[in-house]
C-alpha cells in the first residue's frame, strides 16, 4: 500500500476517536467606569460561549452568548473574576481576572484520544 493510502486511513481513524478539541475564542470589552463587560462568542466547539462571575454583585452572575452574537454583564470591572467554557463534557473553566479595556482569549484543548 503506498503512503498517501496508508495516511488516509490512519486519519480517518483517528476522526472517529473519542476526545477531539474544545475551542473558544471570545472578547470582552470593559468598561471600569461604568462597571460593565460586554463579552462577544467569536468561536466555540457547541456552538455558545458560557461565563460565569465570581463577582456577587455581577447581574447575571453566568452568562451564555450564541457564537456570533455580544452580551453584557453589569457590576463588574477590571479585576472581577469570571471563567469561560463551552459548556461541552470535560471542559474546563479556568478562573481568570478581567482588565479594563478589549481583549481577546483563544483557548483551545485538545481530549485523549
Amino acid at each position: 500500500m503506498n503512503k498517501i493510502a496508508l495516511l488516509t486511513i490512519a486519519l480517518a481513524a483517528l476522526s472517529g476517536c473519542k476526545g477531539g478539541t474544545d475551542v473558544i475564542a471570545y472578547s470582552a470589552d470593559v468598561d471600569a467606569t461604568k462597571g460593565t463587560a460586554l463579552f462577544a462568542c467569536k468561536d466555540s466547539t457547541t456552538g455558545s460561549c458560557i461565563f460565569r462571575f465570581d463577582d456577587p454583585g455581577a447581574q447575571p452572575r453566568t452568562l451564555t452568548v450564541t457564537k456570533g452574537e455580544a452580551a453584557t454583564v453589569t457590576s463588574v470591572g477590571a479585576g472581577s473574576t469570571y471563567c469561560a467554557t463551552t459548556g461541552a463534557t470535560g471542559a474546563a473553566c479556568k478562573g481568570q481576572s478581567l482588565r479594563a479595556g478589549k481583549q481577546a482569549i483563544r483557548h483551545e484543548k485538545r481530549g485523549s484520544l
